[in-house]
């Protein structure tokens, strides 16, 4: 039986946790207003998460705060608390045990599981991908999600791909058209 692999990523799981944990202000705020979370970096505030609205907006990660807000003055910020969100991805982990025994944190936000032997139990993988899509949605988080053939193949087409399901021995043709991104190297060291 060759092995499979299903990565979980939840790409806005800090603002995806303030909006489960009633912490967003909504009085005196658009309905749409975008929300960003954010963190000192160096000498400044920096933008480390954002919503689906302030991505779509083009507010990305490591802009200063006072540009975002400079750009979207209806902005919501809120401060970044990574023990929070760690705390959550460490829930999920325990949630997710009841479909494999091998749950790993996939970190930042994500996890894998090895559903090698599995997935039948619930009904093939496409099923079970479908299970866990609505119990994360019922509990308001956004998912992708995809199977592999190996952790690696399934954690770069959750985060750099479109996700789904990779038939056995197809990883590669799945791969290939991924952006160099995808592979995640280390930055280059610099030269003195």
């Amino acid at each position: 039986m060759p092995r499979r692999y299903l990565a979980l990523w939840f790409p806005f799981l800090p603002t995806d946790r303030l909006r489960r944990e009633g912490r967003v202000p909504t009085s005196g705020v658009p309905a749409d207003a975008p929300l960003v979370v954010y963190a000192h970096r160096g000498n400044a505030l920096r933008l480390v998460a954002g919503d689906d609205r302030a991505l779509a907006l083009g507010l990305a990660r490591d802009l200063t705060l006072a540009d975002a807000r400079a750009r979207i003055p209806g902005l919501i910020a809120i401060e970044a608390e990574p023990e929070a969100d760690e705390a959550l991805l460490m829930r999920l982990a325990a949630f997710c045990d009841r479909f494999t025994p091998l749950v790993a944190l996939d970190r930042p936000q994500g996890l894998l599981l090895d559903i090698t032997g599995c997935a039948h139990l619930f009904g093939g993988e496409g099923a079970l991908l479908a299970t866990i899509g609505r119990w994360m949605q019922r509990g308001g988080l956004a998912l992708r999600s995809a199977v592999a053939g190996t952790p690696e193949a399934a954690h770069a087409l959750t985060r750099f791909g479109r996700g789904g399901i990779v038939p056995p021995g197809q990883d590669e043709a799945w791969l290939r058209p991924l952006p160099v991104a995808a592979l995640e190297l280390p930055p280059k060291p610099r030269l003195p």
